[in-house]
């Protein structure tokens, strides 16, 4: 899978768990390069992506999005995105994170065609390495 590292977007509440991931980011991606857009909520990532859009900027290339959140969960946001953004080829890869191994959270992912990209936190650099290649 090659990633544009250019332009990533976490969607998450958890300070740790954000830094976790930019850690892990940063080690996979080590240069200059590495530009990361952070939304606490699903509701502030749409917002944000429809002022890019606005201003003829693209989507991120690679969201990860909780699902667990306040004002607007992972759920939500992925409902709203699809509606939103309906033409599948122009989505970004996005992945799915939870602390929850819920057999649930796994079947529903599948409704997304996202069960590959479903992650159980936390995320880390060994994970992405599994993830990217």
């Amino acid at each position: 899978m090659k990633i544009d590292f250019s332009n990533i977007c976490i969607i998450d509440d958890d300070a740790i768990a954000i830094f976790g991931i930019k850690r892990a980011l940063a080690k996979l991606h080590p240069s200059n390069e590495l530009n990361i857009a952070i939304f606490e909520n699903g509701e502030d990532a749409l917002e944000g992506f429809e002022l890019r859009s606005n201003n003829g900027e693209k989507l991120p290339s690679l969201i990860f999005v909780d699902l667990n959140m306040p004002i607007m969960n992972g759920w939500d946001f992925l409902d709203e995105f699809t509606e939103t953004y309906p033409e599948r080829e122009t989505w970004p890869d996005i992945f799915i994170m939870s602390s929850s191994i819920n057999p649930e959270d796994y079947e529903k992912a599948k409704t997304y065609n996202l069960e590959k990209n479903y992650l159980t936190k936390p995320v880390d650099k060994k994970l992405l390495e599994k993830v990217f290649s």
